[in-house]
């Protein structure tokens, strides 16, 4: 499963302190254990007709088990929000108990493995797992479509199930929808006929009149969040790769954008095979794309489902690729699908991996700096949330709901785990490795005991005190390393000390540190055991190097502070041999804040033959706020031919705040440029310079359509930034129900900072962001928690606790919970600091009373 944020923004995050400000497990989060397993579930038999017009689902779901024990035997499934209408024991009528979340089943007496055929008749109106996306008022463009997201535990709201990872079974899923649609569901399609009355939404819209049923059967055993159902209209191109059928699901019209999106699948598929050692598992393979998904993607077996924003057009294909969202829910098939974490708390073993094999098909399809600059990206993204949310072992099972650990602890982070391992054991031996636990434990249930057994068994290297700090502890090290050299004896001095606070959960780490000493041109890689707080190690060497490169290609997970000579650094930056290193060279001269640094920086932006690194040092341009350097971005954007770089050029401008040639460079880029993103930047960017007529540029550029609407809601970001009151009435007709849902969060991002900012403004703004905790995409629920808390207003923590409460989907409970505690905290910061505001100014009243008395006292002191 691919979060929404991974999808829609590819977009490097914050770079940020470490720490975590809040502690990971909140007030009332409980240790989290699957239940026990009663009964095998051998096979799962959905049949179900779906009622667009009502929202409703009705059928019946049979399930084979065999009891495991002999004995009395009291069977349980997870059925939430359903009505019961009767359940059959083997063909007869059977007792049951319902309570609105669990169906309770005796089973009476039976010898452990007896087969028995449990048929549930039922209906519902789920509120999740099933979802139905009709046309409204609001959004009258909006396809009819029904579509399943099972993971993590949502299953259950649509079909009684043992609704956890660790029990397997065979399934079968048998769907009636009007006769215009298509129905996606996993395995091999049996059979279409022709089914029952008219559809009951009236079928104004519909050429075809009735219905249809689609037979669905899938022969590999999988756990049950992993069945899926999509119904809608659909057009379908197919493909085949090595045996397998290769099938894809798009609305009419978006044919190219769907091969943009999907022609590389059947060389992911080949790829994977022959790094795995598994072929891929299954006879068929289908993707299809879904109206208003809730995730990214969700690696359904053998049939995943992805947002339909994966599609996109040629201009922003310049900035744009499917292929990590693609390669990540195909990697699944494999890791989380074949191979199925054993619960929850072992999550990174499904999206860990398949976050890991993006960065490897990267690697495969477009070379080794690409493959870097993506993992550089996640470890960033892992650091920001590390700093400014939480800190947590990779593995806990502490938590409110299980969405709660899909984060980037557990992808991000646990993506960056398995590099390390790659590294430590290197290309051959990890491979074989991990094709070794791939054959051991198909089809069953794992966890990372599994994982490092059989890197043991297959390569003998122990790997347990690896994963015990990487996964079972917190945090990561963070490294100040200094260089000196001592001429007279020939000597590199490196000095390496772990800074972070060491305490319960995060450890003093122990791991390899290589260093690259470059002398007369040829490399000299030396490896530092490091074991303690602080060491220092004295390497001979021939000459002086002319670079000393800290963890060459950047494969350990840590934070790096490194003092070296200003020469090295040049010399790094024009002539490291990996692109990710150049990067670093580059961000260390922008903090150097030096102006003779700028000569250094032009020519890596000029003429670095990797986009990412004149990216790094247009940022280090940018941050000298130098005339020179000024000129020299200037220059490049009008040279520049990788959107990217052009992107990160003017975002580099917009930091000359008040600088007149700066906002006229990045004014002739927002009137027109071959990417959407480049122009968005440039919104935001003139914003920043606070140049005359930006706002009224800015609300002119708002009309301009573009792929996610990322010019709009540059636009709305760059109001913001201007802290223009006139802001306010565009952001909060944007934030309404009906716009476009990318510039709809940003309009209720943008509020968060205006409300801030006009006082007068700030109760409207307040009443605004509330309302939107109510509006119906999860997405604009999120975006309303955000803007809440950087308004911070106490006011709001009443409503911030009400979702916490009550939100159906649980990361938007999970961030109002955060939210509304430091609000809170912030209140009584406030509290605390009128109290003691009281309590000076009590001390200045007794302070005022001494002194008149002492005043009265001198005055009637007799004269001497």
């Amino acid at each position: 499963m691919v979060r929404q944020d991974r999808q829609e923004q590819q977009m490097v995050c914050k770079r940020c302190d470490g720490g975590g400000a809040l502690p990971f497990a909140l007030v009332g989060a409980r240790p989290y254990y699957v239940p026990d397993r009663v009964c095998d579930v051998a096979h799962i038999k959905v049949e179900v007709a779906l009622d667009f017009a009502r929202g409703e689902v009705s059928g019946t779901c049979t399930q084979t088990v065999a009891p495991i024990n002999q004995g009395a035997t009291r069977l349980v499934l997870d059925a939430v929000e359903m009505t019961i209408e009767g359940v059959r024991l083997d063909g007869a009528t059977h007792a049951f108990v319902h309570d609105g979340r669990q169906l309770t089943i005796d089973l009476g007496e039976r010898p452990a493995g007896e087969r028995l055929d449990l048929a549930i008749t039922y209906r519902c109106t789920p509120r999740r797992g099933l979802y139905f996306i009709r046309p409204d008022k609001d959004y009258p463009e909006r396809p009819v479509q029904a579509w399943s997201q099972g993971q993590d535990e949502d299953n259950r709201f649509w079909f009684p199930c043992f609704d956890h990872p660790h029990e397997k079974s065979t399934s079968e899923v048998i769907a009636t929808v009007p006769a215009r649609m298509r129905v996606l569901s996993n395995g091999a399609l049996l059979g279409i006929t022709a089914a029952g009355p008219p559809p009951k939404d009236g079928g104004a819209e519909s050429p075809v009149r009735g219905n249809r049923t689609f037979h669905y059967r899938h022969d590999v055993p999988h756990s049950s969040y992993l069945i899926t159902l999509v119904a809608g209209e659909y057009v379908e191109i197919t493909d085949s790769v090595d045996g397998v059928d290769l099938r894809y699901y798009f609305p009419a019209g978006r044919e190219e954008d769907a091969h943009r999106s999907f022609s590389r699948t059947a060389e992911m598929i080949r790829l994977f095979a022959r790094l795995t050692g598994r072929p891929y598992p299954y006879p068929s393979y289908s993707q299809i794309v879904v109206h208003d998904f809730i995730f990214g993607g969700m690696e359904n077996t053998s049939a995943t489902t992805l947002t339909e924003l994966t599609l996109h057009d040629a201009r922003a294909h310049l900035d744009f690729s499917s292929e990590p969202l693609i390669s990540h829910e195909l990697a699944h098939q494999w890791f989380g699908d074949l191979l199925t974490c054993r619960d929850w708390s072992q999550g990174w073993l499904n999206e860990g991996f398949a976050t890991y094999l993006e960065i490897v098909w990267k690697e495969h399809a477009d070379g080794q700096d690409e493959a870097d600059h993506a993992r550089l990206q996640d470890v960033e993204c892992y650091f920001e949330e590390d700093g400014e949310r939480y800190r947590r072992p990779i593995v806990t099972n502490l938590f409110h709901a299980p969405i709660d650990v899909f984060d980037r602890h557990l992808y991000e982070k646990g993506s960056a785990v398995l590099h390390m391992l790659r590294t430590r054991l290197g290309d051959a031996r990890f491979w074989k490795a991990i094709a070794h636990y791939v054959q051991k434990h198909q089809h069953g249930s794992v966890e990372t005991r599994d994982l490092a057994r059989a890197v043991d068994e297959a390569t003998g290297v122990n790997v347990d005190r690896f994963f015990d700090q990487w996964v079972f502890k917190a945090g990561f090290p963070d490294l100040k390393v200094e260089y000196t050299w001592d001429e007279a004896r020939k000597l590199a001095r490196v000095a390496v000390k772990q800074v972070q606070e060491v305490k319960e959960e995060t450890p003093l780490f122990t791991f390899p540190l290589v260093v690259r000493f470059v002398v007369d041109n040829a490399e000299r890689d030396v490896t530092l055991e490091i074991e303690e707080a602080q060491e220092t190690f004295l390497l001979p060497l021939a000459a002086r190097p002319t670079q000393v490169v800290i963890d060459p290609g950047s494969h350990l997970l840590k934070k790096l502070d490194a003092t070296k000579p200003d020469e090295v650094w040049h010399a790094e930056l024009c002539g490291a041999r990996h692109a990710i290193d150049r990067i670093v060279a580059a961000r260390a001269l922008g903090k150097a804040a030096d102006p003779t640094t700028v000569d250094p920086l032009g020519r890596a932006l000029e003429s670095d033959p990797f986009w990412a690194v004149r990216s790094e040092a247009a940022a280090a341009l940018g941050a000298l706020r130098t005339a020179a350097a000024r000129e020299r971005l200037a220059l490049a954007i009008t040279r520049e031919a990788h959107p990217k770089a052009r992107r990160a050029i003017v975002k580099a401008l917009g930091a000359f705040r008040h600088d007149e040639q700066a906002a006229a460079a990045v004014s002739s880029v927002l009137e027109g440029d071959a990417s959407y993103f480049v122009e968005a930047e440039s919104a935001l960017a003139l914003a920043k310079t606070r140049a005359p007529g930006s706002f009224e540029k800015l609300a002119l550029a708002m009309a301009r359509p573009s792929y996610l609407e990322v010019i709009r809601a540059s636009c709305l970001a760059g109001m913001a930034e201007l802290r223009d009151e006139r802001g306010v009435d565009v952001a909060i007709a944007e934030a309404a129900v009906g716009r476009p849902h990318p510039s709809r969060r940003a309009a209720i991002a943008a509020l968060g900072v205006l409300g801030d900012e006009h006082a007068g403004r700030r109760r409207q703004i307040l009443e605004v962001l509330t309302e939107q905790l109510e509006t119906p995409d999860f997405r604009e629920r999120i975006a309303a928690v955000e803007a809440l808390r950087t308004l911070s207003d106490p006011r709001a923590i009443g409503a911030l606790s009400r979702a916490a409460g009550a939100d159906l989907d649980g990361r938007v409970r999970r961030r109002a919970r955060e939210v509304a505690r430091i609000l809170g905290e912030g209140l009584r910061d406030k509290e605390k600091v009128n109290a003691l505001r009281g309590e000076l100014e009590k001390v200045r009243e007794e302070g005022d009373k001494l002194r008149e008395r002492v005043l009265k006292l001198e005055a009637n002191k007799p004269a001497v």
